[in-house]
């Protein structure tokens, strides 16, 4: 009984999430244009970020010949806990995935950059990580940055976000900024897995987003199987790679939200707009 109550509101809750995800991309203003012939940089916490809220919009980019850079925050080492894999291990397999993940989008070797730091330690590096974000802002000067949503329930996807606006300012760069959802668009609208003192600011965000949200769209196209094949490229992320029940992974409802035939964009900053 109490398993099949279990299995109900789960059900229950997965339908209101798609509703909300259908609802606030139902609002949203067509951008494939305004994005085109560009220079993109995408800013992900983790590797696997960047191809789950951008890899059709990359691809799409690179299949132009638009510059795209992808700069990963951490090095993956603490992604999981194995007794399989030592941490230099993971680290060097999450490497290796983000080279495949990003070729599979088109992006080369040399235009991608990891910034090395700790997984789930963003926060107490937060000065460290601003200066590193400036440094390859100040070199590669792109016109489109994109970061996780500061609505993201993930302490290493906020740090990104705030570490990315303080080195903008920090190197004077005025371009677009826009966020892409990541936990924000799993959890919504109900957020269930956050902090209960941060739920209600959350939820009220996602009632807004609903009614009166204006998130930017980019149809993926034919540029899905190309995400698709980024995405399975992750198979430390996306699979039980070594059978062990302590290894984390993206279950197949977290990965059906980012499948889906439209990549959203939340607008943070526009060109020439300061803090």
């Amino acid at each position: 009984m109490r398993q099949s109550i279990r299995r109900r509101s789960r059900q229950v809750l997965e339908l209101s999430g798609r509703q909300w995800r259908r609802a606030v991309t139902a609002r949203a203003d067509g951008a494939a244009g305004t994005l085109s012939h560009r220079s993109l940089m995408v800013i992900a916490p983790h590797a696997d970020d960047e191809t789950l809220g951008c890899g059709a919009l990359i691809a799409r980019a690179r299949a132009r010949g638009d510059p795209v850079t992808v700069v990963v925050a951490t090095d993956g080492r603490r992604s999981t806990e194995s007794a399989v894999l030592t941490p230099d291990q993971l680290a060097e397999l999450r490497t290796a995935e983000l080279a495949t993940a990003c070729g599979r989008l088109g992006v080369p070797d040399q235009d991608i950059r990891q910034l090395g730091f700790a997984d789930s330690g963003l926060t107490t590096d937060a000065a460290r990580l601003a200066a590193a974000t400036a440094s390859v802002l100040a070199e590669r000067r792109p016109e489109v940055v994109l970061v996780p949503t500061v609505q993201d329930d993930h302490p290493d996807h906020r740090a990104v976000h705030h570490a990315t606006l303080r080195a903008l300012d920090a190197v004077g760069h005025r371009c677009l900024l826009l966020a892409y959802p990541i936990w924000a668009w799993h959890s919504g609208p109900w957020f269930l897995d956050a902090p209960a003192a941060q739920r209600p600011a959350l939820c009220a965000w996602a009632v807004r987003q609903a009614v009166l949200g204006r998130w930017w769209r980019v149809p993926c196209g034919p540029y899905l199987q190309d995400k698709e094949a980024a995405i399975r490229a992750y198979a430390s992320q996306t699979t039980n790679l070594t059978e062990e029940p302590t290894w984390s992974y993206l279950r197949a409802d977290f990965l059906a939200a980012f499948q889906g035939p439209d990549e959203l964009f939340l607008p943070v900053r526009l060109p020439g707009a300061t803090a």
